[in-house]
């Protein structure tokens, strides 16, 4: 308990600090008060970093949450062979560090040194489909659609957990009843399946969400935030701020209206699943 309250409580003292890298070693910094926050809410970086975190979420718990979904499914049909070697295989890349994952996806990626780029000039497959463009990393329309499917790439495999705990918690006497009623599959999944696995779901939109907002090692390896801060989230704005520009204080501050948000998300969806719960 006290390995969360006590940095909790500590960036909340230093967000009402003008604190710089220097303060913090001397122990110096001005008291300002709310003047952090209310910066804040002036900053248009921080607002570009607000727009761009809600789409870089959005689309990352979308696509981890259908697919593990999808993938979960298929992989709880009895006539898959071998399904415990493809859940691992769909494992890896959640389990490799970020930094294996950004440097793979920057050599596939990369203008001067990417896969993708340098197979276009020998495709002209991959060249008509469009595959074979430079600009994956630095064209300011689609970067953050990018980072989005390199982020559900490597977050799908959690999602596929998840899923398949709550497929193996439905009894299958449920389904065999469901058969003998005349019930198609489709009726069993929407009536069976689903319902059953809300529970499962609403967790795993709830970690997935809190998850992907704190994430910035992603994205600062690939693109640093850039080109202009179009692909700078939330998160890496605060550790910009905090370590690249030095600004303890504000960066401080901005922690703690991250933690506002990822609450207030939360909260949202247990309300939901609440709503839900009591409605059956």
């Amino acid at each position: 308990m006290a390995l969360t309250i006590f940095p909790v409580a500590w960036s909340l003292f230093t967000s009402l600090k003008s604190m710089t890298l220097l303060d913090l070693m001397t122990h110096g910094g001005d008291y300002v008060g709310l003047k952090n926050y209310v910066d804040i809410f002036r900053d248009s970086l921080f607002w570009n970093a607000f727009k761009n975190s809600f789409l870089f979420v959005g689309l990352s718990v979308v696509g981890q949450v259908a697919f593990g979904l999808l993938l979960a499914i298929v992989l709880h049909n009895k006539y898959i062979k071998g399904r415990g070697v493809f859940r691992s295989l769909f494992l890896i890349p959640w389990i490799i560090t970020s930094v294996v994952a950004a440097y793979s996806w920057i050599y596939i990626l990369d203008a001067n040194l990417g896969f993708l780029p340098t197979l276009g000039y020998k495709s002209a497959l991959i060249a008509w489909l469009g595959l074979g463009r430079k600009d994956w990393l630095t064209n300011p329309t689609i970067v953050i659609y990018v980072l989005a499917v390199i982020n559900i790439w490597k977050g799908t495999g959690f999602s596929i957990l998840m899923q398949s705990a709550g497929l193996q918690s439905i009894p299958a006497p449920l389904y065999e009843s469901a058969e003998v009623d005349g019930a198609s599959s489709l009726q069993q999944f929407l009536f069976i399946t689903i319902p059953l696995l809300l529970p499962f779901i609403l967790v795993n939109l709830v970690m997935t969400t809190m998850i992907t907002f704190n994430v910035y090692d992603l994205i600062l390896l690939i693109t640093g935030g850039g080109p202009s801060h179009v692909s700078e989230v939330l998160s890496l704005f605060v550790y910009n701020t905090g370590f690249a520009q030095g600004e303890l204080g504000y960066a401080a501050a901005l922690s703690i209206v991250l933690l506002l948000i990822n609450i207030t998300v939360t909260l949202l969806y247990l309300i939901f699943l609440r709503s839900k719960e009591t409605s059956q």
